[in-house]
């Protein structure tokens, strides 16, 4: 709807008709969800452009020239606001409508869609798209170079199904991740990166069920973590088998992926996708900004061994970070060893699982180092939570009871070990929320990212989670969507209007 509106209010001029189709009764229900229900319209505009890029897993580099010539974050501010949505901006960088309510941001893009005279179809779902190119002398020209459209509506009173047959000059795909839109993609000559889920959660059924280290702790959260992912030869050897299993003559990854097997490289040191922040415990296993980020970074790999692996789960990489400040070397193990074994001498008589001795400044946005603290100062917080930190002892094999000056080294390290590197073998995912994000679509080589034009078909325009451009968690995924979807609508106009 948003590049809809970007079309009519650049074709005001000109006689071009812009309409827009939806196949269910309402438009935009992606919006309506996102954020839990108050739509996340964009990020903190005042972080540097290089941050902003640092949060899209794929597209990074090619969305650069979008956000710094055709239309910029301030931009993106700049419509919103000047059509009366006033917007916060959270502790996190998220931006949302002071009223917290996603219909805020729908009746606005709505209501700037029907002053710019777009015309709205719902219940009306696109079944098919041909692209008339004749070079036959003997043939009718008079369609030549326009999108049949094959439509199947249906009536709002009878509930009858009408099909119907449209022609049209140009035609912008902002279908998000539906299938639909690759497939339509794919019939006009595009390939398509298959596409697989992103932003999910880790379910962990060993580590939650009756007797594994997180049973129990649902709703407890580590403030800073650092969850890495190993990619072994044989994630990335069944990635490749997947990729040629299901892929068609019109997918890209699975040509690349042949092109691939057929080349011998030497064997390097395995690769590592490393993602760090706030980390949240569920009843299914581990969610949180780190958590999502790494399954956005790593996608393929998740879903090339079915999401079932390991990763490494480090506690306190500020902690560590603040050590190696004040002159602590070693790795994260040996460091965390230190400062815990010295626990031995400054607190001998108290019992180990009573709580971590490992302490923070209260401080969200530095996380500045604090030390190891004796008694608890103010504007201090222990780094991992009292329930979450008994189980981490008792995971060590460390005796409830058992008071420090007692401990052994064997068994300061094995907690070491677990606080620096704890396994979290995954068994599934789950989505975020309501909301899904896929990483994959329409290659992103194929298409012209000064106007978002198809290479491939002219009068062709995309936008959106259609092409293969995806972002964590916190606006990023809107904000892909709202330049692509402005500069493709006003692209899409002035193609119509040199036809005239």
């Amino acid at each position: 709807m948003f590049a809809a509106t970007a079309a009519a209010d650049a074709a005001s001029s000109t006689n071009c008709d812009v309409i827009a189709f939806e196949a269910t009764s309402k438009t935009m229900s992606k919006v309506r969800i996102s954020g839990g229900g108050r739509c996340n319209v964009m990020h903190d505009i005042t972080k540097p452009l290089p941050q902003i890029l640092s949060s899209y897993p794929r597209g990074s580099k090619e969305l650069r020239g979008l956000y710094t010539k055709r239309f910029t974050k301030e931009d993106a501010y700049e419509w919103f606001t000047s059509r009366g949505v006033v917007l916060k901006t959270e502790s996190d960088g998220r931006m949302f409508p002071v009223t917290d309510n996603s219909q805020t941001i729908i009746d606005t893009i709505m209501q700037a869609a029907i002053r710019a005279g777009v015309e709205v179809r719902t219940r009306s779902k696109i079944e098919s798209v041909e692209w008339i190119n004749n070079d036959d002398d003997d043939m009718d020209h008079k369609n030549n170079g326009k999108f049949a459209i094959s439509i199947l509506s249906r009536s709002t009173t009878s509930g009858e199904k009408e099909m119907c047959k449209e022609f049209f000059d140009a035609l912008i795909l902002a279908t998000g991740s539906f299938p639909l839109g690759h497939d339509i993609a794919r019939s006009l000559g595009h390939n398509i990166i298959r596409p697989v889920p992103s932003l999910f959660t880790f379910d962990t059924k060993d580590l939650v069920q009756d007797g594994g280290a997180f049973h129990g702790l649902a709703g407890l959260s580590v403030p800073h973590a650092r969850l890495t992912l190993t990619v072994s030869d044989e994630m990335k050897q069944s990635a490749l088998d997947k990729d040629r299993t299901n892929r068609n003559s019109n997918d890209d990854e699975g040509a690349l992926a042949t092109t691939k097997t057929k080349k011998k490289k030497r064997k390097k040191k395995a690769p590592v996708i490393t993602q760090e922040g706030p980390l949240l415990i569920t009843h299914l296993g581990i969610s949180g900004p780190a958590t999502l980020r790494l399954s956005a970074f790593a996608a393929r790999e998740f879903h090339a061994v079915n999401y079932n692996c390991d990763v490494r789960l480090h506690f306190c990489p500020m902690y560590e970070e603040g050590q190696r400040q004040l002159g602590s070397t070693g790795g994260s193990e040996d460091i965390l060893m230190e400062s815990l074994w010295e626990m031995t001498r400054l607190i001998p008589k108290r019992r180990v699982s009573t709580g971590c001795p490992l302490f923070m400044k209260d401080n969200a946005e530095e996380n500045v180092f604090s030390g190891i603290e004796t008694t608890q100062q103010p504007n201090t917080a222990p780094i991992i939570p009292k329930r979450l930190w008994a189980a981490l002892v008792s995971s060590s094999s460390i005796p409830s009871e058992l008071v420090w000056g007692e401990a052994s080294k064997a068994m300061i390290r094995s907690l070491a070990i677990n606080l620096t590197s704890f396994t979290v073998r995954t068994t599934g995912f789950s989505s975020f929320k309501e909301e899904f994000v896929t990483a994959g679509g329409v290659s992103l080589k194929e298409v012209q990212l000064t106007n978002m034009e198809s290479k491939i078909i002219p009068g062709l325009f995309m936008a959106g989670e259609v092409l293969d451009v995806d972002g964590v968690t916190g606006g990023f995924n809107f904000m892909n969507c709202w330049a692509s979807g402005f500069v493709s609508g006003s692209s899409a106009a002035e193609y119509c209007d040199q036809l005239t």
